[in-house]
Parts: C-alpha cells; structure tokens; sequence
C-alpha cells in the first residue's frame, strides 16, 4: 500500500456513523424537495384566491338588485298583462310579407310603450328610483330602435334591426334585461321577436 504524500490526508471514512458519504452531493434532493413545496403552495394559493373572489362575490350586492322588492313585484305584474297581449300577437317571422310583419311590429311596441307608461307610475324613490329611471330610459331606447325598425320595414323588405349601445358592444337590451332578471321581473325582459 502507498503512502500518503505528506500534508495530505485521506478523509476520514464516516460509513459506520450512518452519515453517508460526506462527497455525495445531496442538493438535487433538496432542490426537487423544494420545488415541490412551491408548487403546493402556488396551488394552495390560486384555490384560496378564487375561494375569496367567490366567496366576496356571493356576498356583495349586484349592482342592478334594487333595495327593496316592492317594484319588481309590482312591475313584474304589469309586465305580464304586456307578454300575455304580445304571445297572442301572431309571430313576426311568420308574417306573410314586409308590410305585415311591420304591422306586428308596431303593435308589439305600442304594447310595450303602455307598459312602460304603467310602469313609470309605480317608480321609486331614493336611490332604487334612479335606478329605474335609468332602466326605463333604456327600455324607452329599446322601444324606439324597434319603432324605427317598423318604419323601415313598411317600404324595405330587407331592412335589419339595429339596437343602440349603452356602453361600447353592449346593446341597450342588455342592461333592460339585466335589471330585470336580477328582480324578479322575468316578464320584463326585452321580447325577442326580432331575432
């Protein structure tokens, strides 16, 4: 057996102290130990965040439930005179010609600017009326989309239905159905009879 150089020593053989090889690189186990302890702890937190979102979501009031009930209770039954008189109305797509469908259509919105007179009478006050103001006025643009619409269509066969915007690619009808829904007013929806 050769002999060490001097001032060099072999390193001491830990083996039976149940150490390992001191020379063994132990950090790609450490590595790998904490990778999986930062992707638990992203997943854990994406789940808590949306827990918060839906959680704080369900919570907080939408912005177009009104305070107190007593309107879309009471508009949610004028507005179901109006859908009875429209269903009895014969389907617009079904007229036999322009001028006839035209003819359904002006009756669809004479029916629904008085449902919309009826309505203004029951408005609220405070900050619910507002809302409903706002509302109305919508449905008013709503009504006056559909009116210009019939015009058109009396001497135009290919006339389309245009709807104005409330905000940038939201049509007015989104809003007026939004507000409804959220009520209780289910027979308040804009009618669909254009589509």
């Amino acid at each position: 057996m050769a002999a060490s150089p001097p001032g060099s020593a072999d390193p001491p053989d830990l083996s039976d102290l149940g150490l390992g090889d001191p020379s063994a690189p132990d950090a790609p186990r450490h590595r790998s130990r904490v990778a999986r302890v930062a992707v638990v702890a992203t997943c854990v937190f994406i789940l808590g965040m949306w827990v918060v979102v839906y959680v704080w979501g369900a919570v907080q009031p939408k912005a177009d439930k009104l305070a107190h009930p007593a309107f879309g209770q009471q508009a949610e039954q004028i507005c179901k005179v109006t859908a009875a008189e429209l269903a009895a109305l014969p389907p617009a797509q079904d007229s036999a010609d322009n001028v006839a469908r035209a003819a359904v259509v002006a009756q669809t919105d004479q029916d629904l600017r008085a449902m919309l007179a009826r309505l203004a009478t029951i408005v609220p006050t405070g900050n619910d009326g507002r809302i409903v103001r706002e509302w109305l006025a919508d449905y008013s643009t709503y009504v006056g989309n559909r009116e210009d619409y019939a015009r058109r269509l009396r001497t135009d066969p290919k006339a389309r239905f245009y709807e104005s915007q409330k905000e940038p690619g939201e049509q007015i009808s989104d809003p007026v159905d939004t507000l409804a829904t959220a009520n209780g007013m289910d027979d308040c929806v804009a009618p669909e009879d254009l589509s």
